[in-house]
């Protein structure tokens, strides 16, 4: 049965399956509790969440890195004013 299962949840996925192991998942535990230490300074706990997380996506499926959308450069109030 679990070799019917496996090998379309792999390339579903595009991973392997040693993170569902116990060692795996102790190994994920760790990263995440190494991850939200690093970010401890931030006090809206869902923002927090959503950057452990991100961290993890990448970190995981580094390819879609390359996916996000570059960030957008802050205009200055002195550039609004120019242009009224």
């Amino acid at each position: 049965m679990l070799e019917d299962h496996i090998v379309p949840w792999m390339k579903r996925w595009r991973i392997g399956c040693g993170c569902m192991g116990e060692q795996g998942t102790e190994s994920l535990h760790a990263s995440f509790n190494n991850t939200e230490r690093a970010y401890k300074n931030m006090r809206d706990r869902v923002d927090r969440l959503c950057v452990v997380l991100q961290y993890h996506h990448f970190r995981i499926l580094p390819f879609t890195q390359s996916l996000e959308p570059p960030l957008l450069k802050k205009r200055r109030a002195k550039d609004d004013k120019e242009t009224l």
